[in-house]
């Protein structure tokens, strides 16, 4: 793979650069758009409700597509795709802020999302296929600061934009954005790669898989608003199995799979991989959930409870260009293993919060949190893409990227569901009728605290993974 770096200094710098724009653009697309989802419906005469599923087509259709597209670059090749993704993303802005009514919007926007599927999974595969193996865990840590930064910026700046000029402000920032990065692309970015194994394409194991994903993170989002026992949520959840197990037997016997099941016999990858849905889990599933305890048992208003939240955000993105760069001298394997050491303390932190815990030691858990996660985000990255064999990066990164937004949706679900269930449990053992609920904190404070305990379990587990994941030497 020494024959693709990049030698010069200064190409190197750029092409980082490029991808922390994207890592941006990315992030702050997605974050700075849910502040104007209100002012969408508003402007166009529907339910807020409706207007939400811009978001949420817009995660389906990206976690639904990334592999595919992941694979296509390891066989076309990195740079096509990424200009062309970059291409449709910005035609799909353009098209969004000049959208007449909401069902073109809708459409304009699921075109963005391919767009964004397409060069999202490319980025990681070109920091660790055209850098020098002692650079690839620094650009990779400042890969996950940018998209730490844009979560960071996003909401702030969508509403200052949504305020002083329009929501339409929002996917127009994308068009200019787009075209700078694609005159840098088509300069910076190498042509010759690493020759994929087959040419071939599996599109029939690529609508399987989008199929599957789509319906699974369909019913994942939905279960806990239309109740699990909904038959959509359910036929959803069969129609995903079911593409799952076809999409399986199909990759086994296919001579050009889509996913090269291979790639799960190392042992390294899979345990990595494994760690990045996880930990992905983790992070965002409490992202999610901290902000309920801090306004309905706190009391804090939304405000505080935003500058509360931004405290793990801060030290993510503070200590991921360093974890990257300790990774490339110490190996992945210490600083990942580490950082989820650091994520157990934070969760059996979280576990002995009650009715009156000061915020100072609430502000300490989090800070715990956020430095756990950036000591472990970048370099389990990098610790999956070097265990992947050459020409697979893209297919690599599309594992990737599809573990990190299935973990962060499933997170959301599942640490609600848990919550939910230890009340429901101490509901029906107090003998109280649901809707006395919310004059009983404690007993909300108790599904509180059996979310955090389920978290602990889950992060004890991640451990196991990271120390198991072996570091690669690199070459």
């Amino acid at each position: 793979m020494e024959e693709f770096v990049i030698k010069e200094k200064a190409r190197q710098r750029w092409l980082i650069a490029l991808t922390c724009a994207v890592s941006l653009m990315i992030t702050f697309d997605y974050s700075s758009l849910n502040i104007s989802i209100s002012a969408i419906a508003q402007y166009f005469g529907v339910k807020v409700g409706v207007a939400a599923w811009l978001p949420t087509v817009y995660l389906l259709i990206i976690t639904s597509s990334l592999l595919g597209f992941g694979k296509l670059g390891d066989i076309i090749g990195y740079k096509k795709v990424y200009v062309m993704g970059l291409s449709v993303f910005c035609l799909g802005g353009f098209l969004c802020a000049v959208s007449p009514s909401f069902n073109l919007l809708l459409a304009a926007r699921s075109l963005q999302s391919f767009g964004q599927a397409m060069y999202s999974p490319i980025c990681i595969a070109m920091l660790t296929t055209f850098l020098p193996a002692d650079m690839k865990g620094k650009a990779l840590g400042l890969y996950a600061t940018f998209q730490g930064l844009g979560l960071a910026i996003g909401p702030a700046a969508g509403g200052f934009i949504n305020s002083y000029f329009s929501w339409r402000g929002n996917f127009l920032i994308a068009v200019p954005v787009s075209l700078l990065i694609i005159f840098g692309a088509a300069k910076i970015i190498p042509s010759r790669q690493a020759k994929a194994e087959d040419k071939r394409f599996d599109f029939f194991g690529a609508v399987l898989l989008f199929i599957a994903l789509a319906a699974l993170l369909y019913a994942v989002n939905s279960g806990v608003k239309m109740g699990w026992s909904n038959p959509l949520i359910i036929s959803c959840g069969v129609i995903s199995l079911a593409s799952f197990i076809i999409f399986f037997l199909l990759e086994k016997r296919i001579s050009y799979p889509l996913l090269d099941l291979k790639l799960f016999q190392n042992r390294d990858f899979t345990f990595s991989v494994s760690a990045s849905f996880l930990g992905l889990l983790l992070n965002m599933g409490m992202i999610f959930l901290f902000p309920f305890y801090l306004q309905m048992l706190k009391g804090l208003d939304i405000t505080k409870a935003g500058l509360v939240m931004v405290c793990p955000s801060i030290m993510m993105m503070l200590l991921a260009p360093f974890s990257g760069s300790l990774s490339d001298r110490i190996g992945s394997r210490k600083v990942c293993s580490f950082g989820m050491v650091l994520v157990i303390v934070a969760f059996g932190l979280f576990s002995f919060l009650t009715l009156n815990s000061s915020l100072l030691f609430i502000v300490l858990a989090l800070l715990c949190l956020g430095t756990g996660m950036g000591f472990f985000i970048a370099p389990n990255n990098k610790q999956v893409m070097v265990h992947a064999p050459q020409g697979k990066q893209g297919v690599a990164s599309g594992v990737y990227k599809i573990c990190l937004n299935a973990g962060s949706s499933i997170g959301i679900a599942v640490f609600m569901l848990v919550l939910a269930q230890v009340v429901l449990f101490d509901v029906a053992k107090m003998n109280l009728m649901l809707s006395d609920v919310r004059s009983h904190s404690d007993v909300i404070m108790s599904g509180f605290r059996g979310a955090f305990i389920f978290g602990l379990i889950i992060a004890v587990i991640n451990l196991i993974f990271c120390v198991l994941s072996k570091d690669k030497r690199l070459e």
